[in-house]
């Protein structure tokens, strides 16, 4: 399956990005990376990209997660990353991608690990 991507909000500053599908080398994948910029340009700095959906990564796939990450960091904010167990998530530790993406488990974990790094908007 080419790589779905589904853009939602949650809360009122936290972008949710839902992957399915292969996240390698290909012009779907490279969407990701565009994303990524229009998310900083929009202002919306913290970013979850769930990949709960993805059964297929590759270095390309990996390489776009942390150009995402440092793009959403070098403007003043983070990306958490959602990721069950399995072959994805084992790339990710392998790749020790976990050093510098929040991994999570699940999508609540994610927006916790935000909501813990960044404090709440001022009213």
């Amino acid at each position: 399956m080419l790589l779905q991507i589904e853009e939602k909000r949650i809360e009122p500053d936290i972008a949710l990005v839902e992957l399915k599908g292969r996240l390698a080398l290909g012009r779907e994948s490279q969407r990701v990376e565009s994303l990524a910029d229009e998310l900083v340009k929009g202002g919306k700095l913290k970013a979850i990209f769930d990949l709960t959906g993805v059964d297929y990564i590759d270095s390309a796939g990996i390489g776009i997660l942390a150009l995402a990450s440092g793009k959403l960091k070098e403007a003043g904010g983070k990306l958490a990353v959602v990721s069950a167990e399995g072959r994805v998530r084992q790339m990710l530790e392998m790749t020790q991608m976990n050093r510098i993406l929040a991994l999570s488990a699940t999508v609540t974990e994610a927006i916790e690990e935000l909501g813990a790094t960044f404090p709440p908007a001022a009213a």
